[in-house]
Formats: structure tokens, C-alpha cells, sequence
């Protein structure tokens, strides 16, 4: 009798403990963060008018039927992500920008793979390129990458130094696309963020770069590559190819402060050199650092084009302040005082007074018009490098260049994400970790020549060449 009752109580002690694991695992209502998600768009998105003029209403009001239907008997916070980003990916914009932070511990995946059981297995079968043994720029993490299924592939930690991280998480998850491959992170899910493996290397968007060493091994300048990535230095080089050529690879545009750095520490190597390489393949984009190369390939003033706001009451509380600082706190950057005229200051007052009047669908927003002090002798020529990782303010940089008549583009089409921008701020969700960032402006260029299905081609199609050739060709070129 007391053996029975003793078994009992173990099996209320055990039925408790599984029931508080179940209830720590967070929850969300998934109805309700897809419904304020789809108000916010529709009243603030900037891209949505455009998705109505496009005939694609009808299309769109059927995803949102079968996703509300879906999301209404969901409740697990990564299930609905899932559905948030069907929602997103509609819009074919990767500005609008759907994240989910996962901070619930009890959704990491683990397997108990070794370095020598991976090696044993290897050889046996078909593998991808993306399948091999990768490090990170400082060696204190190596992972395995191998096929799950036919679209999924898993990177598992192998070797850390961060104590905080276990041998066995499973780091990444990559699915394969019709380009490379997109990837969730073990504590961060993306709306289709791309993946490229290029040779020896593999390129996390411009977040994160791995080297490969199993089951063959990086050249050296493959390793030279991965060294300029350590220490959040995002790929940030330059060094003299010969006495004709400078090489300035910036593989991110995250960190204004290091290509600012780089370049006044390079500045007199640049004005002395005939030609100037700037590698901005794996550039994902980021903030304005590529304002520090105006100097360079500036031959006229660069007149940006207005960018279009669409008109919403949140729209409008988000823009004014930033609207009125450009007339009342100017940048005492140097890079930007001649830009700062009279005109355009009245401009921007202008706006700040007749935007919360404004009955029109979008509002013309003023542009800057930029300058430099004068036209460098040297280089004469510079050569920009693209490649289908570019977006963003890489994009913008490659539209704002074809204004100079120093400058040749090279490479292949970027990703194709510049029509809609101008990002003020979060919307929140009601779920706490999931971050959602809706486009309120579009760009110039976005009525009459949209390219985010077409990305930014350069005239210069290099795709022919293995990648490893592209800045030996440039240089003959230029």
C-alpha cells in the first residue's frame, strides 16, 4: 500500500514538473498579432497603394483569408512567425522587415554530433557546397553544416569559446532557394535573409562571415578575406594592388565610424594612386558610410531626387520631429554644410507645415543636392564591384554614382530592396519579441523605373568569370 502511494506521489511529482515545463514555454495570440500587423500595413506601408495599383488586391485580400484562418488556431510563437512572414514576403520588400527575437530556450534544438563522427560520415555521401566543417573570423567557433532534407540544412556548434553557447546547439537553420539559401539563427528568425557560398567562404547576408576547413581548405586570400571581418570590422581592407591600382573592400555599410577610420588613415594612399577598386560584394547595406568616398568620385554636384511619403497619422508623429531638425539642428559634419542652404531649409520648414495639412496620398519629401569641395586629379577612374548580396544603402550608393564620370560598375544585380524605404521607427505587436520595421517612404525612381524585382544591374556583367578573377579583370579593364 505505501509502495502505491509512493509511486503515486512520484507520478504527481513528474506530471507537475512536465506541466511547469509546458507552461514556461511562451505563448502568443497569433490572431492578434497578425491582425494589427495587417492594420498597421494597410494604414501606414507605403509599398500597399502600390500593391493595390498593380492589380494584386484580389490576390492579396486570399492570403490574408487562408493566413487569418491559420493564425487563429495557433498560439506557438515560432508557428506564427511563419505566418507573419507569409504575410511580409507578399510585398517582395526586404526593408519591411518582420524579426523574431527568441528569447524561450526550451525552442533550442541540439544534436550530439562530433568533429570525428561528422569526418566518418562525410565521404559517403553527395554533399552540397554549403556542407563542410566552417569557422568564424577568430577561430572561436566551428560548426558543421549538413542536409536535414532536401531543402534544410543544419549548422551545429562544434568547438566555442563562449561558455554561454553548448557544443551540439544547432546554431543555423538554411533552406535552400532558386538564389542560395536563407536562414533562421538559433536565437533569431529572419524573413528570408539570403545565404551565398562563395568557394571557400559563406556569407551570412553582411551579419556574418565563416571560413570553410573541412572538407577542403580556404586559399590565402580566402583567409585574408575572413581575418577582415574580425573584431565587428565587417570586411573593412585596403591595400595597394600595384602602383596603378588601390583595393578598398568595405563589406558592410553597419559601422560608419570604422570605413571613416579606414579611410582618412588611407586617404593620402587613395589621392596618389591613378585608380581606385571599391569590392563591395556581400555589402548588405546599412547606414551612410559611403559619403566618406565622395571626395573621390566626385565630378559634379549629386542631386539625390525627392523620396515620397505616404501620408497616415502615424506616419506623420514619426517623420515631424526628424523633418524639423533638419531645419533647426544642421550637421556640423563638413561633408554636408554646403548641402544646407537657405532654400532647402525653407524647404523643409515648408514640409514640416503643410505635411499634417496634406490631403494627398503621398508627400514629396525635400532632397539633398551634394557637394564637394573639388575634383580630385587622382583617381581618375573608379571601379565599384556588386554582387547579388548588395542592398540597401549599397543600392542607393550604386543609383547616386552613375552621376559621376569617373565611375564604372561591375559584377552582377544587387538584391533588389531600394524602392521602399525610410524606416522611422518599430511597430509594436503585441507579442514582445517579435520586431516588425513597415517602410513609410518611397524612392524616387520607384513610379517609373522600380527595382526590386530587377535589383541594380551593373553595365559591366562579370558573371562569366569565377569571382576569384573579377579584380584582375577591373584592373585590365580600367
Amino acid at each position: 500500500m505505501r509502495k502505491s502511494a509512493v509511486l503515486r506521489f512520484n507520478l504527481i511529482v513528474c506530471l507537475f514538473i512536465f506541466f511547469q515545463k509546458v507552461e514556461a514555454r511562451e505563448n502568443c495570440n497569433c490572431i492578434e498579432n497578425l491582425d494589427t500587423t495587417i492594420k498597421k500595413t494597410e494604414l501606414n506601408y507605403v509599398g500597399y497603394p502600390d500593391m493595390i495599383a498593380r492589380k494584386l488586391l484580389p490576390a492579396y485580400k486570399n492570403m490574408v483569408a487562408k493566413l487569418r484562418m491559420n493564425a487563429a488556431k495557433q498560439s506557438d510563437p515560432q508557428k506564427c512567425f511563419q505566418i507573419l512572414k507569409e504575410y511580409v514576403i507578399f510585398f517582395n520588400d526586404k526593408h519591411f522587415d518582420i524579426e523574431y527575437s527568441v528569447s524561450d530556450t526550451s525552442t533550442f534544438k541540439y544534436n550530439a554530433l562530433t568533429e570525428e563522427a561528422f569526418i566518418s560520415t562525410f565521404a559517403h555521401k553527395k554533399r552540397d557546397s554549403i556542407e563542410g566543417i566552417w569557422i568564424n573570423p577568430d577561430s572561436s567557433m566551428k560548426i558543421a553544416v549538413y542536409k536535414v532534407d532536401p531543402a534544410t540544412y543544419q549548422a551545429v556548434i562544434l568547438e566555442r569559446s563562449d561558455a554561454k553557447l553548448k557544443p551540439g546547439l544547432v546554431y543555423y537553420t538554411f533552406k535552400k532557394d532558386k538564389n542560395g539559401f536563407t536562414f533562421d539563427r538559433y536565437d533569431w528568425m529572419t524573413p528570408d535573409f539570403p545565404v551565398r557560398v562563395r568557394d571557400g567562404l559563406l556569407y551570412v547576408w553582411n551579419f556574418e562571415l565563416w571560413g570553410r576547413v573541412y572538407p577542403a581548405k580556404m586559399t590565402k586570400e580566402e583567409r585574408n578575406t575572413l581575418s577582415t571581418w574580425g573584431n565587428y570590422n565587417f570586411g573593412l581592407d585596403c591595400r595597394k594592388l600595384d602602383s596603378d591600382h588601390v583595393l578598398l573592400t568595405i563589406g558592410s555599410f553597419n559601422r560608419d565610424d570604422k570605413i571613416k577610420e579606414i579611410i582618412q588613415k588611407n586617404d593620402s594612399l587613395i589621392r596618389a594612386t591613378k585608380n581606385l577598386i571599391v569590392d563591395l560584394r556581400g555589402n548588405g547595406g546599412g547606414n551612410s558610410g559611403w559619403s566618406y568616398l565622395l571626395p573621390y568620385f566626385y565630378t559634379q554636384p549629386i542631386t539625390q531626387g525627392k523620396s515620397y511619403l505616404r501620408i497616415s497619422a502615424e506616419n506623420i508623429k514619426s517623420n515631424l520631429p526628424g523633418i524639423k531638425s533638419m531645419y533647426e539642428n544642421t550637421p556640423q559634419d563638413p561633408r554636408w554644410k554646403q548641402s544646407y542652404t537657405p532654400e532647402i531649409l525653407a524647404e523643409y520648414r515648408n514640409a514640416y507645415e503643410k505635411i499634417p495639412k496634406s490631403n494627398s496620398q503621398f508627400y514629396a519629401l525635400p532632397a539633398l543636392t551634394l557637394y564637394s569641395d573639388s575634383i580630385l586629379k587622382t583617381p581618375e577612374k573608379i571601379a565599384l564591384v556588386f554582387d547579388d548580396l548588395g542592398g540597401s544603402s549599397t543600392e542607393y550608393f550604386f543609383y547616386i554614382s552613375k552621376q559621376s564620370s569617373k565611375v564604372k560598375r561591375y559584377g552582377e544585380r544587387t538584391i533588389g530592396m531600394m524602392d521602399y524605404m525610410g524606416v522611422s521607427e518599430q511597430t509594436i505587436l503585441p507579442f514582445k519579441d517579435y520586431y516588425l520595421q513597415i517602410p513609410d517612404r518611397k524612392a524616387t525612381w520607384t513610379d517609373t523605373m522600380p527595382t526590386n524585382k530587377t535589383g541594380f544591374i551593373p553595365e559591366y556583367d562579370l558573371r562569366h568569370l569565377p569571382r576569384h578573377r573579377w579584380i584582375e579583370h577591373i584592373k585590365k579593364d580600367l
